[in-house]
């Protein structure tokens, strides 16, 4: 029977370390690899941020230079605000842009002409389409025009803003 034991004993200590160790090991290798994924997370998020402010100090260097003769429209078009990938990424830099003291890029086409769900397709469509030059004119009002009768969007009750959107863009 002491044989026995003497045999059992060190085999069952080294069958619960291996029981334990299989059961805790995962847990280390989930961490390790949830670190690297919040870490590339992070990064991306710190990108993104990034592409924003320089989106952003693009469109304000361009409109301090030339805001006599630009919309902020035509400076978030000059600085490549198509390149932008989301809708909200689209949105901070406009923010940005009225929080510096210029008017937004979309004032008086939005939400009537172009809802603010579509303007990152919007820009990319008046930056790539034929005979729309979206950096200067009034070009990107008959787009929007278009951009709300090929989708389909009904007419904006008040068309004041457009209005005076277009006498401002043929005064510049």
């Amino acid at each position: 029977m002491n044989a026995f034991v003497l045999g059992m004993v060190p085999l069952l200590a080294g069958a619960s370390v291996f029981l334990v160790r299989w059961f805790v090991s995962p847990y280390p290798i989930y961490m390790q690899v949830r670190r690297k994924v919040d870490a590339l997370t992070d990064t991306k998020k710190e990108e993104r941020a990034k592409a924003v402010q320089g989106c952003f100090e693009r469109s304000a260097a361009i409109l301090k230079q030339h805001h006599s003769v630009l919309l902020s429209f035509h400076a978030l078009s000059r600085a490549e605000g198509h390149r932008l990938e989301s809708n909200e990424e689209v949105s901070e830099v406009c923010d940005l842009i009225q929080e510096a003291g210029y008017d937004h890029p979309f004032e008086g086409i939005s939400p009537g002409y172009v809802p603010e769900k579509d303007w990152l397709p919007f820009l990319k469509y008046v930056k790539h389409a034929p005979n729309i030059n979206p950096e200067e004119g009034k070009d990107y009002l008959d787009a929007a025009d278009r951009w709300r009768q090929d989708h389909e969007y009904p007419l904006p009750p008040e068309d004041a803003d457009f209005a005076l959107l277009v006498e401002k863009t043929l005064l510049r």
